[in-house]
């Protein structure tokens, strides 16, 4: 059976979810049996609080993105996959390991739209948390997950295995279509499609509006006190680095953004704030909360003060100043600057759980590819975790026999905000 079929207009995969259109300046790409990505054997390897998995033979392929466009492919290749250095790139395009239409690409291959890139890599996917994905609720066409943070929630960059829905197709042999967005960094509940059915449930009651979100963050500083209200579109900056920031309503690509927030306790340095968005913006109630001053504490992109200066970014960056400088300094995050962030500047030694995780990291180089495994060896999970916890969804539509919510999901509250008073509850 082909990889693809039409279904009233609709492009669905084999198991009938529907899949996502380009817009109309991306060329579409109709699947065929020898574009798809082939899972080799792999070994997973649990590493006290790390899950490894031991590195493989991997072939892999994207069609060229917007921002590759008539770029040098070797240029692509350094900027966007920093995990390997110049030269190993180099000598990749010089021995054939990467291809462009399934042809040799060569250190002058410029990149064109709706061409196909091809890397055979000796792959070492970074480490994520061993700490399991607790089920909330499942039904036969619905998974409710507690998403640990650090895990990204499908295949993309150097992750392929320590994903959500490599994980449980590991564990349980669900074949998974994630409903809702959940940031790598970011921890909590995620619904999961186990049918069609399932899917288009989901997404009918999320676009209409008929699901509240509640989140958790723990951010920078005394929060005020109050029912906080911050009605400020946003647009995205620079896709690249991840940017996105607080924006006029007539500026280009700018998306009306809202969210509700509220302190619920504060232990002399940092906040921990109920968060609840009325629109789904990227990056949505991290942007918002730096535009108050108080971004999320251990936020690598949006509270480094390296970056952002004394105010944090307080009250949004003039648009007449410009971005670029901001960009350029994310931009050497990964290359000559290590991640930080506000709460790291004042962890500068760091703490116990950074070093007892990164015991049992490897500080080796790869004799296979040469790939430096120190990169990896910088980072603890601590690194990876966002202070920002998807806690609660509810549906706002009332079951008809019981006139109560049709129905409403929690998870508990992770580590990072139990710095709230028992006396004080959620609700």
């Amino acid at each position: 059976m082909s990889a693809i079929k039409k279904k009233q207009n609709l492009m669905c995969d084999d198991f009938g979810f529907k899949l996502k259109v380009n817009g109309s300046q991306q060329v579409q790409h109709k699947k065929d049996k020898t574009k798809e990505q082939i899972d080799p054997p792999y070994e997973v390897i649990i590493a006290g609080p790390l899950r490894k998995i031991k590195p493989y033979y991997f072939t892999y392929k994207t069609f060229c993105k917007e921002r590759w466009r008539d770029h040098n492919v070797l240029d692509i290749f350094v900027n966007e996959f920093r995990d390997r250095e110049y030269t190993y790139y180099e000598k990749a395009i010089r021995t054939g390991l990467i291809e462009i239409n399934n042809k040799p690409a060569t250190l002058d291959s410029i990149v064109k739209n709706g061409a196909m890139l091809t890397h055979k890599i000796h792959r070492h996917e970074p480490v994520v948390t061993s700490e399991p994905i607790r089920i909330v609720f499942e039904n036969e066409g619905l998974l409710v997950i507690d998403k640990p943070s650090g895990i990204p929630v499908h295949p993309t960059g150097r992750f392929r295995f320590n994903t959500v829905t490599k994980i449980l197709e590991e564990k349980y042999n669900y074949v998974v279509h994630p409903c809702n967005r959940l940031d790598r960094s970011t921890s909590g509940l995620m619904f999961l499609a186990k049918t069609p059915k399932g899917a288009d449930d989901m997404a009918i009651q999320l676009r209409e509006r008929e699901v509240t979100k509640e989140y958790v963050a723990r951010v920078v500083g005394n929060f005020p006190s109050g029912e906080i209200i911050v009605d400020k579109p946003i647009r995205s900056v620079n896709r690249k680095v991840s940017l996105n920031a607080v924006c006029d309503i007539t500026d280009e690509d700018a998306k009306n953004a809202k969210t509700i927030f509220e302190k619920i306790s504060y232990d002399g340095q940092t906040s921990v704030v109920k968060c609840k968005p009325l629109t789904g913006r990227t990056h949505q109630i991290r942007v918002h909360l730096q535009y108050l001053g108080h971004p999320i504490a251990n936020d690598v992109i949006y509270s480094d003060p390296t970056i952002w200066g004394p105010t944090l970014g307080r009250n949004g960056i003039e648009e007449a100043k410009g971005f670029d400088k901001y960009i350029s300094k994310l931009d050497e995050i990964g290359k000559t600057k290590n991640a930080a962030s506000w709460y790291s500047a004042r962890e500068r030694e760091g703490t116990r759980e950074q070093e007892d995780n990164r015991k049992h990291l490897e500080h080796d180089i790869c004799s296979v590819c040469d790939f430096n495994s120190d990169r990896d060896c910088l980072l603890g999970l601590s690194d990876c975790e966002l202070w920002l916890h998807a806690y609660r969804y509810e549906s706002t539509q009332l079951d008809s026999t019981t006139g109560m919510k049709k129905w409403s999901y929690r998870t508990p509250l992770p580590t990072w905000a139990k710095i709230i008073p028992e006396a004080i509850i959620i609700t």
